[in-house]
């Protein structure tokens, strides 16, 4: 699936690595659990209030195809082929990022730019052993590259590291390091998202005026709209997961921004509006 918009003179396409679909959805209650600070119960009154009768994450992984001044660039890669890590029956449905891009003409990248480093994130530039797109530059924030690399630590502690290391390892030299609000290449800047991992960014995009929030995994259900305080188990830092969601949530309410979602349904594009205390997600069509 391959959804092509504008963003200003910016011609971009969400390229889909897969979705899951029900039965094969994770269960909302893996993400939102007691042990993040959301009660079974918390969570039943949640579903009930919006009336949909589902149990389950649509998961999306929506990865972002721009075609910059510099080149063509991809923010983040999905899964990748060949993954079994959620079991066999899930191998079919992701690692299409490749096969999608090839399609649209564009498989030749010039940069291939991360939120983070998770392994939804960034084994797709790397499943086979070599570089999906060898003749592009990675770029991944410092604090990520720093956090994962760091000494002392198994690759078995987190099921994220193996991807994370090997991401780091055959990027090499061509990994470049960022800081929040640095322009990574012409209309693409980095945006302060951490929390969900010490380097977690945002991207915005800005061209003729038309702005575009790349939010990663900022949220993964618009849950985390009607309820920002929600967190998952893989936000690493919590509170500071919480108050990045918040900042962005609200900035992307005022300013009407358009928001890519890594996680949502596809496209994963739309815009959020202020609902009382809250938020709300609205579809973009």
């Amino acid at each position: 699936m391959t959804y092509w918009f504008a963003v200003g003179q910016l011609s971009c396409a969400v390229v889909s690595d897969g979705q899951m679909e029900p039965p094969l959805a994770p269960p909302l209650e893996t993400f939102f659990t007691p042990g993040t600070g959301v009660p079974d119960l918390d969570l039943r009154e949640a579903l009930a209030a919006e009336g949909q009768g589902r149990t389950m994450l649509k998961c999306g992984y929506n990865c972002l195809l721009v075609e910059t001044p510099d080149g063509r660039a991809v923010i983040d890669t999905g899964l990748g082929a060949r993954f079994l890590g959620y079991g066999p029956r899930i191998e079919p449905l992701v690692g299409r990022l490749g096969g999608q891009l090839a399609e649209a003409g564009a498989a030749e990248l010039s940069a291939v730019l991360f939120t983070h480093l998770h392994q939804d994130h960034a084994r797709g530039a790397t499943w086979s052993g070599e570089l999906t797109f060898p003749g592009a530059t990675g770029f991944a924030h410092a604090a990520e590259v720093a956090f994962w690399s760091a000494p002392g630590r198994s690759p078995q502690d987190d099921e994220h590291r193996p991807a994370a290391l090997e991401a780091i390892r055959l990027f090499g030299d061509r990994l470049r390091s960022f800081e929040s609000g640095d322009e990574i290449l012409p209309h693409v800047r980095a945006v302060d998202a951490a929390g969900h991992t010490p380097g977690h960014t945002a991207f915005v995009l800005e061209s003729r005026g038309d702005r575009l929030l790349c939010a990663g995994d900022t949220f993964y259900d618009s849950l985390q709209l009607s309820h920002p305080r929600w967190r998952t188990p893989w936000d690493q830092d919590a509170g500071r997961s919480v108050l990045s969601r918040r900042r962005l949530l609200g900035w992307a309410a005022d300013e009407n921004l358009l928001v890519h979602a890594y996680h949502m349904p596809f496209p994963g594009l739309g815009r959020v509006e202020r609902h009382g205390r809250a938020f709300r997600w609205v579809p973009a069509g």
